[in-house]
């Protein structure tokens, strides 16, 4: 079997080829998501115009002046919304007693960190691990009479988790403003779980099949994806990244 990669023209036409050559012994094909990654943004939040060499931060300083915060009061604001967030996200994970890391190094892989207890732990659905670290990421700073847009080192949460439905995955959340989250997963481990659940027989190595039961119903599982509400499924791990969005942007909404 040969899985069919992405949908560019050189690979489909090197893809094409492949199978046409060898079209006697393949037994079957497989179309479809390998890695995803979604990110999302909080765009009203994030609108800026350049002044004299500087981003100024509309969005943000339309947020403080909505919610009657002075610029001076910035830092001490959005440090207090900071810790709320953490621990309204990190509550299901202390509740149900699963690992909460902190990773001082940037060059220690957080997937690894993560199967590594998911294994030892033998989880096999649900939380795995919450890992804590800092990245650099735009965000913001008060700046003479401005909110301004920076790159700065930032506290992110990732939460890893085996899903009912996609399978293995994580949710990255920046807990400082801008909130820009990233989640990430993987369509042949969403169709492994599609084809248990439907009792067919296949083997996976890795990040491959190397044999299936049925390829056409499989083929169809997979298929069945593109048709996801996808809005609906990311909009829900939104929400578990940051349980107080709502509450943040009473005032002043704003939507990923």
């Amino acid at each position: 079997m040969k899985l069919i990669p992405s949908n560019t023209t050189i690979e489909e036409n090197a893809v094409n080829h492949f199978t046409e050559k060898y079209r006697d012994q393949i037994v079957g094909t497989l179309s479809g998501f390998d890695r995803l990654v979604f990110r999302g943004s909080l765009r009203k939040l994030n609108i800026c115009y350049r002044r004299e060499g500087l981003m100024v931060a509309r969005g943000m300083e339309q947020y403080l002046g909505v919610n009657h915060i002075l610029f001076k009061d910035y830092r001490n604001h959005v440090k207090k919304i900071s810790e709320q967030i953490k621990a309204a996200s990190l509550k299901p994970f202390r509740n149900q007693k699963v690992p909460v890391v902190s990773l001082r190094s940037g060059e220690v892989s957080k997937e690894d960190v993560a199967r590594k207890i998911a294994a030892e732990r033998k989880i096999e659905t649900g939380l795995v691990c919450a890992i804590s670290a800092l990245e650099p990421s735009p965000t913001f700073e008060h700046y003479g009479r401005n909110i301004v847009r920076r790159i700065r080192p930032c506290h992110v949460l990732y939460q890893y988790q085996i899903h009912p439905v996609v399978g293995w995955m994580y949710a990255r959340l920046q807990t400082w403003f801008p909130f820009a989250i990233q989640v990430g997963m993987n369509g042949r481990e969403w169709l492994a779980r599609q084809m248990k659940r439907e009792k067919l027989g296949y083997v996976q190595q890795g990040n491959s099949f190397v044999w299936m039961e049925d390829y056409q119903r499989s083929q169809e599982l997979m298929s069945e994806q593109l048709k996801m509400n996808w809005a609906e499924l990311l909009g829900g791990f939104a929400r578990q990244l940051n349980p107080i969005h709502e509450s943040i942007f009473d005032e002043y909404t704003a939507n990923y």
